[in-house]
């Protein structure tokens, strides 16, 4: 720790030393730890920030060369000071995703001292030897020469030098990388560093001494494992919110198995589990990678767990930090509801959980959407049909239909009640479903947050304080002001005055950064419908208003409160322990007061959020790239790249028809049909997409199986060799190609439990059914439905289905003659997407970086 304390840092661009965050040291020395000894560490940073491990990997890497000892050599006559060979940095992410470096990327690492040590390093060599760490030693030692000038002749701050993300390479244990994962992949492309020779052992991940391995939740974990020949130092588990969206809902077992399989094949690896919220903390220490002594009912010894707060989320500060004072939040109250809203999610719950354990996993990932979708309507501040008016009277009625795409159960309960289904037959004695449908449709009309709201605002309409009502977006924000407007006529001259400020949490922290004197005239904040998340990451802000009012349902007062305690126990500010045990103690009384006596379930809430904008983004967020973004007259926007095909309708035509042409060649004035969420919603109700894909996925496993064994080759491994010969390049391994083709018990489940052995990338799948003579129109079909369908059956975002709705518009003879049993869905469809199509008003081009 103390020669990384010796290496300045830089942000991305600026000349001033940076230092570490509190958050980032200790996770370093929890990592240098778990590497030394083998052992296991939980850390949470908090407040939640987006943690880098490839930034980890890069500051213990240059921990690690830092500290290597010091030692003088004879080179030419003369005494040089130089370092015996240091310690290696060989860690493992999973699960591994592209968001890993981003974070690392925003910080440099300064060139002089990181050049001058790795020099040091360099001069062991001088008198003979050649190993991977020379090749590492001498690229870093380089960039002392680095001066800003850039491959264009000009000089820019941002390559002067070499980003911590750089600084290790990272790729899959099979060998599989991209361009930008070699060692100063960066600083090479930009700059003429590149001419320098060298031997390239360093990016060699059999040989290299600094590494980083990726492993991605759908690899081959075992086979990975085994691939790595000399035992990583250690594991980063990724345990973050967006992480754990990776692994699934079952996120807890995955990590358990990786776990288990990471002992069976590198035991002395240790592990650094990274958490982001008190309840995955503990469930990390406890149940992940908790130690159970020997004997029936053995108590579990937790794994020893670390919570660092820092005020920045970044990896580096300009200064060092200082301890954080804690003003305000001298009173804080709480209400909710409990009702027909959590009766009715504790049901579903159970539905869930019910399927989990029948094995339908499927099934309960989509009741555990329609919780979320319940949550978040109960929570509005208006009815459902209050919010509809609301948003077509701001927007136009193809944008609020996008917009109210999530706050529908239609298509859900649809999937849910077919009776081939699993859950249909599960939910037959308690009717979840059918009080689901029916609770909605009270939503129409009101939401218990809405009361809850109205006697919230009382207070703030006759204080002679400034309040501020922070919600979850600045949408739903605007829809209070909308809709308390009409019931409290002095809220408007309250609002313009600015006693009164509506808006999403970024209100909150604005009010905070005002100067003393015009931030302290705020008393109050009310938060409406927080998640347990934000509640808590609100009570750690060092200033708050005097006053704290939390609004929520009380199953997510139950579960914040539970956290609260938790981390109150944790976190070594006593200012701040007081304030989360004061939230707990008075949320745990309400909700006893409520009715809600005990929190039964394992799972907390979830944290669902609300939408904040109309924009259908197709361009699939992959590196950098020239995009388009096309802006249509009822405000919505689509983001695609210039290839992506756009449907459009064809006035030429007599009847109504559609027609397809590249983004890059859309222009202002043309009618373009918006493949959006509202869309996609309406289009489950007409197609039931799980049940299609189910179906599909089941003529795909046939028609694969028969194919295959119509190879001439007598046996199994010659079959597959020949497959991924005629496949080409990149070649596959026939290990790989052998889960593809490895479908007798697929084919024998039932419908509601199959799953896709298929290529998940599209190239590699359509390589892959040509070469069992597959056509291509066949096996796009296949694709849109047995693959991606499956993968991902509710949209969260982009153009999951956009390609199949695309062809369905575009080519309906084609499609109707491949699906004759959907005819009259397929026209329904089209008929539907009449009321999706919007004129163009702007076109612009940019690249996205």
């Amino acid at each position: 720790m103390a020669a990384l304390a010796a290496q300045p840092f830089h942000q991305l661009g600026q000349s001033d030393t940076a230092v570490l965050t509190p958050s980032y040291a200790l996770l370093v020395r929890s990592a240098a730890e778990v590497a030394s000894d083998g052992s296991v560490q939980v850390v949470m940073p908090w407040p939640p920030v987006k943690v880098s491990p490839s930034a980890i990997t890069g500051l213990l890497t240059i921990a690690a060369i830092g500290s290597a000892e010091v030692k003088q050599f004879i080179i030419q006559g003369a005494t040089e000071t130089g370092r015996r060979r240091s310690d290696e940095v060989r860690a493992l992410v999973f699960p591994y995703a592209r968001g890993s470096h981003a974070q690392a990327r925003q910080v440099q690492v300064d060139r002089k001292v990181l050049g001058t040590v790795n020099f040091e390093h360099v001069k062991r060599y001088v008198k003979g030897g050649d190993d991977a760490a020379k090749d590492f030693h001498q690229v870093l030692a380089r960039v002392r020469n680095l001066t800003g000038r850039a491959s264009d002749g000009r000089e820019y701050a941002e390559f002067e030098h070499p980003i911590l993300d750089e600084i290790v390479p990272h790729g899959s244990p099979r060998g599989e990388r991209s361009a930008n994962s070699k060692l100063l992949w960066r600083t090479r492309s930009k700059t003429d560093i590149v001419k320098q020779s060298r031997s390239g052992d360093a990016d060699d991940p059999s040989k290299a001494d600094f590494f980083l391995y990726t492993l991605r939740v759908g690899d081959q974990i075992s086979a990975d494992l085994r691939a790595i020949k000399r035992s990583p130092d250690l594991l980063i588990l990724d345990l973050t919110r967006n992480a754990r969206t990776r692994l699934g809902w079952n996120w807890v077992d995955k990590s358990t198995e990786f776990v288990a399989s990471l002992r069976e094949v590198h035991p002395m690896t240790g592990i650094l589990a990274i958490a982001d919220d008190p309840w995955t903390y503990r469930t990390a220490r406890f149940d992940v990678l908790g130690t159970r002594k020997p004997g029936r009912g053995g108590k579990v010894i937790p794994a020893i767990g670390h919570v660092a707060y820092s005020e920045v989320a970044n990896i580096v500060s300009p200064v060092a930090a200082e301890a954080p004072s804690f003003e305000g939040a001298d009173c804080i109250d709480v209400d909710g509801f409990f009702g027909e809203v959590d009766q009715n999610i504790e049901t579903l719950r159970r539905l869930a959980n019910s399927l989990d354990d029948k094995g339908d996993l499927k099934g309960a990932i989509v009741v555990r959407n329609l919780v979320a979708t319940v949550r978040r309507t109960a929570s509005l501040p208006g009815s459902l049909a209050e919010l509809s008016r609301f948003l077509e009277q701001e927007t136009s009625t193809a944008a609020a239909n996008d917009l109210l795409a999530i706050y529908r159960v239609t298509a859900d309960l649809a999937t849910l009640e077919d009776p081939r289904g699993l859950a249909n037959q599960v939910d037959a004695e308690t009717g979840a479903l059918a009080t689901t449908r029916e609770l909605m449709r009270n939503f129409g009309s009101a939401t218990p947050m809405t009361t809850l709201l109205e006697a919230a605002i009382l207070p703030a309409l006759r204080s002679s304080s400034k309040s501020v009502f922070v919600f979850r977006s600045e949408l739903v924000a605007e829809f209070a002001v909308n809709r308390l407007g009409i019931s409290h006529p002095k809220l408007a001259a309250r609002l313009e005055s600015g006693f009164i400020r509506f808006g999403g949490e970024r209100t909150l922290r604005g009010v905070a950064d005002l100067p003393r004197v015009a931030r302290n005239q705020f008393k109050r904040v009310v938060l409406v419908a927080p998640t347990r998340t934000s509640i808590l990451t609100t009570l750690t802000q060092p200033w708050l208003p005097e006053h704290v009012t939390v609004l929520a349902d009380a199953d997510t007062l139950a579960f914040a409160a539970r956290d609260a305690g938790r981390l109150a126990d944790e976190i070594d500010i006593a200012p701040l322990a007081v304030r989360l045990r004061m939230f707990a103690r008075k949320a745990n009384e309400r909700v006893e007061e409520i009715g809600r006596h005990v929190v039964r379930f394992e799972m907390p809430p979830d944290d669902v959020e609300f939408p904040n904008g109309s924009v259908v983004d197709l361009s699939g967020g992959k590196g950098e790239r020239n995009l388009v973004e096309i802006e249509l007259k009822n405000g919505q926007r689509i983001i695609a790249r210039r290839s992506t095909e756009i449907v459009l309708r064809d006035d030429g035509a007599a009847t109504t028809s559609f027609v397809e042409r590249p983004a890059s060649q859309v222009k202002v004035g043309d009618e373009v049909c918006v493949i959006g969420h509202g869309f996609i919603e309406r289009a489950r109700t007409l197609v039931n997409i799980r049940a299609t894909a189910a179906e599909e996925i089941r003529d795909y496993h046939q028609l694969v199986s028969d194919r295959f064994a119509a190879m001439p080759e007598p046996t199994t491994i010659g079959k597959l060799r020949s497959l991924v010969a005629t496949m080409g390049e990149p070649a596959v391994a026939p290990e790989t190609a052998r889960y593809w083709i490895d479908l007798g018990e697929e084919i024998e489940k039932p419908l509601h439990d199959v799953v896709p052995h298929a290529p998940q990338d599209q190239d590699t799948f359509m390589r892959f059914t040509a070469a069992l003579g597959i056509s291509e129109r066949m096996a796009g079909n296949f694709w849109r439905w047995a693959v991606v369908a499956q993968r991902s059956h509710r949209i969260r975002y982009g153009n999951v289905f956009h390609d199949a709705f695309r062809g369905i518009l575009t080519d309906p003879h084609a499609a109707i003659s491949s699906n004759r049993d959907r005819v009259d869905q397929i026209r329904m469809l089209r008929s539907m997407a009449e009321e999706h199509v919007a004129i163009v008003d702007k076109v612009r081009s940019f690249t996205a970086r």
